[in-house]
């Protein structure tokens, strides 16, 4: 590792350790800071090893940057300039020959010669400074660029913290606690050992942590008709790690708005299953706010219950989902409130929020002081309240480009084999009359593909919604 990437890596773990200091973890459970921190720089090589494919992407885009960044002087030392001036100089002496042989008095010659010299001279310098300074100003741009040095760094940082540093400190804990529990403790003769406090505990964090583990196993696998919205995702992810690299831990909160059929769901779970390397752990809750309650007849999802299939998934301990009789829905739900965001905090998780209306309930759903991910999903977007202490964004869905739409559909048209080959049938006029009539909605897309495929009409309806149009046809 380069000097001052090795002094940017230990920034950054003198920010994790700082950070589980005033967590209770880390450096708070027996190690003082200044101990763990020694060890982590001792152990930066190893560490830095988890996230090598990251680095090395980092210095590659870094050296070649550096390779196309010159100065005025190099790009002419570089532009063989040599030449030209041979040129200029045989250019000239043949301009004072011919006028030499013609007659022309010498002196006269001689400034016609020192004309034609300069004239090229200049020329040379007026075309490697043309050719440099756009270049120059090129490079620039393109190193904020995604791809670029400072995309790619913000990546290995991302990548150091996450699968480096963040399970060094866990183990220090782990070490740290096991020697505490191992080492006598002096006690008044009438005290006695209480072990099922401690088999309590550790069979409380044995379910978290198998909780943690199974729970993006029970995301609904993303769709294998999937085409377009790379930009979306790319904006998720770089926010993400936008919010890794900042010096505060705040959750970073994506609110995607469009209308029914866009594919809100379906872009948020891809986004989910994408970043999972990324966290620890992933919920999905239907709040029935909109487009599924009408559809269902159900009315909307209860904050209350909400907090619970959250605590419950994201394996918080069973005695914290129980409540004395008597306890009104507001005491519960401030009650599961607090210990949902205790249970949360430090933890990185990815929560999504389908079909969420009301502002109020997703701000007690959002897990502050951590670094989770928190995908919303509305038909319009959703003013949260300014005191959450959270990176929020607003990601308009709109419908499919043309380009999108004719791709998604022959994807769907092949049953997920995406590319031209597995849609030799489809023809160029089927394929515009499919993307017409959806509108560039993908659910549209997805259910006219079925039926365009086995020859049914699909005029029918086509002045209704594509939505609708799609279900008459199929």
């Amino acid at each position: 590792m380069r000097d001052s990437h090795r002094g940017e890596a230990e920034r950054l773990l003198e920010r994790a350790v700082d950070e589980a200091a005033q967590r209770g973890t880390g450096a708070g459970v027996g190690i003082d800071r200044a101990t763990l921190l020694a060890r982590g720089r001792e152990a930066l090589d190893a560490l830095a090893a988890s996230a090598a494919p990251e680095y090395e992407a980092y210095v590659r885009a870094l050296d070649e940057a550096a390779a196309g960044d010159q100065s005025l002087g190099e790009a002419f030392r570089r532009g063989n300039p040599s030449t030209a001036l041979l040129v200029t100089a045989v250019a000239a002496a043949t301009a004072v020959g011919a006028d030499l042989s013609l007659g022309v008095a010498a002196g006269t010659a001689l400034t016609a010669g020192a004309v034609v010299g300069i004239s090229g001279a200049v020329a040379t310098v007026v075309k490697v400074t043309a050719l440099h300074l756009p270049a120059a100003n090129r490079r620039a741009g393109e190193r904020g660029r995604p791809g670029g040095p400072e995309q790619l760094k913000l990546q290995w940082l991302s990548a150091l913290e996450v699968r480096g540093i963040r399970p060094f400190l866990e183990q220090q804990r782990a070490v740290a606690a096991a020697a505490r529990a191992a080492r006598p403790v002096a006690r008044p003769a009438a005290a006695r050992p209480a072990p099922r406090l401690r088999g309590t505990d550790r069979s409380a964090e044995a379910r978290r942590r198998s909780a943690l583990e199974h729970s993006f196993g029970q995301l609904p696998a993303p769709a294998e008709v999937f085409a377009g919205r790379r930009s979306e995702l790319t904006r998720i992810a770089q926010w993400v790690q936008a919010a890794r690299a900042s010096t505060e831990t705040r959750p970073v909160v994506v609110v995607l708005h469009g209308e029914p059929g866009v594919g809100r769901t379906t872009l948020a779970l891809r986004a989910a299953h994408a970043l999972k390397d990324q966290f620890r752990g992933a919920c999905v809750v239907d709040l029935r706010g909109g487009s599924a309650g009408e559809a269902s007849g159900e009315a909307p999802l209860a904050t209350r219950e909400a907090l619970l299939h959250l605590m419950n998934r994201l394996g918080a301990p069973r005695e914290q989902l129980l409540f004395r009789e008597g306890a009104s829905a507001e005491q519960q739900v401030r009650r599961l409130g607090e210990l949902y965001h205790q249970h949360l905090q430090g933890l990185p998780v990815t929560v999504l929020l389908d079909d969420a209306v009301d502002a109020a309930q997703v701000r007690v759903l959002v897990p502050e002081r951590s670094e989770s991910l928190v995908l919303v999903t509305a038909r319009e977007p959703l003013e949260l309240p300014a005191d959450l202490a959270a990176w929020v964004y607003q990601l308009p869905v709109e419908r499919l480009a043309r380009e999108e739409a004719a791709e998604l559909l022959r994807t769907a048209w092949t049953g997920g084999t995406a590319g031209p080959a597995g849609a030799a049938d489809l023809t160029e006029e089927d394929a515009a009359a499919v993307v017409e009539l959806s509108g560039g909605l993908p659910l549209a897309l997805r259910l006219l593909a079925p039926p365009a495929r086995e020859g049914r009409t699909l005029t029918d309806g086509a002045a209704a919604h594509p939505v609708e149009a799609a279900l008459r046809a199929a």
